[in-house]
């Protein structure tokens, strides 16, 4: 069986995008997936463990389904071991996902196999980007909770 690394981190947050107005700060959940056919089953564990300690009130289908596909997408396209990144709160949340591959992410036209992941993120989300980190990439989306004041 892997060894799976979850860590929370007090001190830090994560940044935001400049998109929407969400705050996203507070413990960070953090896990190291390995790099084998069980990582994105293992993620999708950690996210759903996780969404359950932040007491997040959104659909947690919705964010696993992102996290499974952003983690997905890592392993297919480097060679590196994605970390996956959670923080927020009963309303907001902030997913991160970082890989060794400098290569940002693009939505592309969807065949018949592939091609559909980005635009599910895209649907799913408030917000999502990626961005240049330590030789690397992280792909990030934020979502919030639908639910009445």
């Amino acid at each position: 069986m892997p060894t799976v690394t979850v860590r929370l981190g007090t001190g830090r947050s994560i940044p935001q995008s400049t998109d929407v107005e969400l705050s996203v700060s507070g413990p960070v959940a953090e896990f190291s997936a390995p790099i084998d056919r069980g990582a994105a089953g293992l993620a999708r564990d950690f996210v759903r463990k996780t969404l359950s300690d932040l007491g997040y009130l959104g659909d947690h289908g919705d964010v696993v389904l992102v996290a499974s596909e952003l983690v997905s997408n890592a392993l297919r396209h480097t060679a590196t071991i994605p970390v996956v990144r959670l923080a927020g709160d009963a309303r907001r949340l902030r997913v991160e996902v970082e890989d060794g591959s400098p290569v940002l992410p693009r939505p592309r036209l969807s065949a018949t196999v592939g091609g559909w992941g980005l635009q599910l993120v895209q649907q799913l989300t408030t917000a999502w980007g990626a961005h240049a980190e330590r030789g690397g990439k992280v792909v990030w989306c934020e979502m919030t909770a639908d639910v009445a004041s």
